[in-house]
């Protein structure tokens, strides 16, 4: 009897290993998710969110020539809107901004003018609602590439769970599970192929903030990042204006 049981356990154990299941909220955000700082670099971007003056679920730097690079800014002051990065290795970052039903971006999809045809953001869209089965509603906010075979597109996503779930720990969460994504894609002659995502966010929301409002807005575009920290002032994202920074 003790060996059959441990038989049906050790069974359980690979199926669960084979089957798409959230990582715990506490392991993905805190030990795989974000880019580590580097200490030998001097860069950095510090700024204020002046409007909306809102508490601020967080900000985000990602450079356009690394997407798979994720900086966590660390936030402080009334409501988390005053931000900070360092350890940042020279070049240009785009940001990101979430706060609790609504996302800002500036991230650079594409180096080229945007050549995707009708069929091509069909068949993406396609592939991507495809992916990941574990969220069954996908967003794609905003879509660029080039079109034709070995070209590449990016696309900015929410992936959205609405039903409570468990995680590999155990931990059981009511509230949806929402995840900010962006995914590149590579178009491979029958077809595109999702080549990578990258999570820019994870967190568990009521179901009044699952899919946030999308605003993309170029001051949040191409900060260039030197050996020092650079500071891009008051931010007013409603109206897409910034303050004088150094």
């Amino acid at each position: 009897m003790k060996m059959k049981s441990l038989y049906v356990r050790l069974v359980m154990m690979f199926a669960l290993a084979a089957t798409p299941h959230p990582f715990s909220l506490a392991q993905s955000t805190a030990k795989y998710l974000y880019t580590k700082p580097d200490p030998s670099a001097a860069g950095g971007i510090k700024g204020r969110i002046a409007n909306p003056a809102k508490p601020v679920a967080g900000v985000f730097a990602i450079p356009p020539d690394e997407p798979k690079n994720v900086y966590k800014a660390e936030l402080s002051g009334d409501g988390g809107r005053d931000f900070s990065f360092s350890g940042l290795p020279m070049g240009r970052y785009d940001l990101v901004v979430l706060f609790d039903n609504t996302v800002y971006e500036g991230l650079s999809l594409t180096q080229e003018d945007d050549t995707l045809t009708p069929q091509d953001r069909k068949l993406i869209e396609t592939i991507i609602n495809k992916s990941e089965g574990y969220f069954e509603i996908k967003v794609i906010h905003r879509l660029a590439g080039t079109t034709g075979d070995g070209n590449e597109a990016r696309a900015f996503c929410t992936f959205y769970h609405a039903k409570p779930s468990t995680d590999i720990t155990g931990v059981f969460y009511p509230d949806p599970r929402r995840s900010i994504k962006l995914a590149v894609l590579k178009d491979v002659g029958p077809g595109w192929q999702i080549v990578r995502t990258r999570e820019i966010h994870v967190d568990f929301v009521k179901k009044e903030n699952g899919i946030p409002r999308h605003v993309h807005t170029d001051i949040l575009s191409g900060i260039r990042v030197s050996d020092s920290v650079k500071n891009i002032g008051e931010l007013d994202l409603a109206s897409g204006g910034r303050s004088a920074g150094k």
